[in-house]
This record gives C-alpha cells, structure tokens and sequence, in this order.
C-alpha cells in the first residue's frame, strides 16, 4: 500500500481511510494496552482481563474493534478463543508511517 498526502484518486483515498481507521482504533488506551498484552504472544479473554484491569466484556469489546482493522487473528482451543497480532498488518502500518513522517 502506497500513501500519498492529498491524492485524488479512489485507491489513495481508500488508504487514507484504512489509515484513519487504524488511528482511530488505536486512539484508546485500553487498546494501546491490550496490544502490548499481545506482544508476549498469543492470549484469550481471561489472561488479558487481570493485565489490564477491566471486564472481560469491555475486553471483547475492544478486541473486536482491533479485529476489524486486521490487527488481529484468532485461533480457537476448545472453548478459548486465543488473540494474537498479525505481524504482517503491522508491517504495513509501519511503512504507511514510515512515508507520512519523513
């Protein structure tokens, strides 16, 4: 993915708005936190609760909001359901940044 600052066209917009959205997910501290609770590795909803100190359904919540920019994956054991982040929709977050900030 390209960005380009101030371009006209449908597929530099697109990423403008994948940008924004990624940013905004971001803009929470409960999500800042649940990502680092993920860079030890992968977790299910009853291991991140006492890391970050709020409810288990506030937890889900959020979850599925870094779920729904492709932060992260998931892979179900039994009736866990364990998070990780996908280091790939990282990388290309980084490079996005990587050319906004020079």
């Amino acid at each position: 993915m390209q960005f380009k600052c101030c371009a006209k066209n449908s597929a530099a917009e697109k990423d403008v708005q994948k940008t924004y959205d990624f940013l905004r997910a971001l803009s929470d501290p409960n999500r800042l936190k649940i990502i680092c609770v993920l860079q030890e590795g992968a977790k299910c909803v009853c291991e991140i609760v006492p890391a970050i100190g709020i409810s288990d359904k506030l937890v889900s919540h959020h979850l599925k909001q870094l779920k729904n920019i492709g932060l992260l994956t998931e892979e179900r054991k039994g009736n866990f359901i364990r998070h990780s982040l996908d280091r790939k929709v990282i990388k290309k977050y980084k490079a996005i940044f990587n050319q906004i900030i020079k």
